[in-house]
């Protein structure tokens, strides 16, 4: 009977299906992109230039490319927890892409591979972390080599390789910090032997304990003439400490990272240089590369944004408001 041969046929071919859906006992969940796909970003913390410039370059590149963006932060850059949450919660709600900036480089490792398992593309801003590239993860990370040979140079140069200086902001588990800091030394070892590192200080996101080790510093290193600071937090506590003792005409400061207060004492001339973070370029770019991804593209491995010197003198320059966040 024709009508009972079609239903019986339908259904052997829907028994099918389920059964090669169900290979091995598992339910596989088919992911499908859907015509505006959303991707999640999730930077280190909230209210950090660094961040707000890095949203404004994915909003660009997320209206161009007609896609939705979610954005939500860790409260603080030492809040692990919070940010492992937010990726578990991009996993639950089933978004399309995550961008992550990570917070320290070990706890995020199993969260990013529950995303990964779950078949969203992840592109890793910012800081490197010890998962290798394939074609669901990429890397759009500072130059931090480059960000520390740059910040040598220029304390190096504005000291006239002579002096005694403290380095700031070290940590271990810091994404990129401590590459910095061996840059830095490096070159300060080869090109300005006549400068002398008499201090290291620790607390990269802690700047009122940066604070309190600096004002040591002080104490212990009178003829201290200058700082090498490798985080904002780290050079907003070395800001307090030496104004709070009225140095600021005696002592250079050099910091990494860009923020908005450290570029209004920048405007003042009571910090002579920022290294900046082209976090406006890594939001933009890794947006395209998740749309990429979703078209079938592999991601590409690594990508090196180099970052910049911005000075007093170069500060209000169309280069440098790329990394602050004026929109040209």
């Amino acid at each position: 009977m024709p009508g009972k041969f079609s239903i019986a046929s339908t259904w052997v071919g829907v028994i099918a299906a389920l059964t090669a859906i169900t290979a091995g006992g598992y339910w596989i969940q088919l992911r499908q992109t859907p015509v505006i796909p959303t991707i999640a970003l999730i930077p280190q913390t909230a209210g950090s230039m660094l961040w707000e410039v890095e949203y404004f370059g994915a909003t660009r590149s997320a209206e161009k490319l007609k896609c939705h963006l979610y954005w939500n932060t860790p409260t603080s850059e030492n809040d692990l927890a919070g940010q492992i949450s937010l990726i578990d919660r991009v996993v639950r709600s089933k978004y399309q892409g995550l961008i992550v900036a990570p917070n320290h480089p070990l706890s995020l490792l199993a969260p990013l591979r529950r995303a990964m398992d779950a078949g969203i593309p992840v592109v890793i801003v910012a800081g490197p972390l010890d998962l290798p590239p394939n074609a669901r993860l990429g890397y759009l990370v500072n130059d931090d080599e480059k960000m520390g040979d740059l910040a040598a140079r220029e304390i190096g140069g504005r000291l006239n390789g002579k002096g005694s200086i403290a380095l700031a902001g070290l940590g271990r588990n810091a994404p990129g910090v401590m590459m910095r800091a061996r840059a830095a030394e490096r070159l300060l070892s080869t090109r300005f032997p006549g400068i002398h590192i008499v201090n290291r200080i620790g607390g990269p996101f802690n700047t009122t304990r940066v604070e309190e080790l600096m004002n040591t510093a002080l104490d212990a290193h009178p003829e201290l003439n200058g700082v090498l600071s490798f985080t904002s937090g780290s050079t907003r506590g070395i800001h307090a400490a030496i104004k709070h003792r009225s140095r600021q005409k005696e002592m250079t400061v050099v910091g990494c990272e860009q923020d908005s207060d450290l570029m209004g004492y920048l405007a003042n001339g009571e910090i002579a240089a920022i290294v900046a973070e082209n976090t406006y370029r890594m939001g933009y770019e890794a947006v395209e590369l998740i749309t990429r991804a979703l078209a079938g593209e592999p991601l590409p491995a690594r990508s090196m944004i180099p970052p910049m010197v911005i000075t007093r003198q170069n500060l209000n320059s169309p280069e440098a408001g790329v990394f602050v966040g004026v929109s040209r």
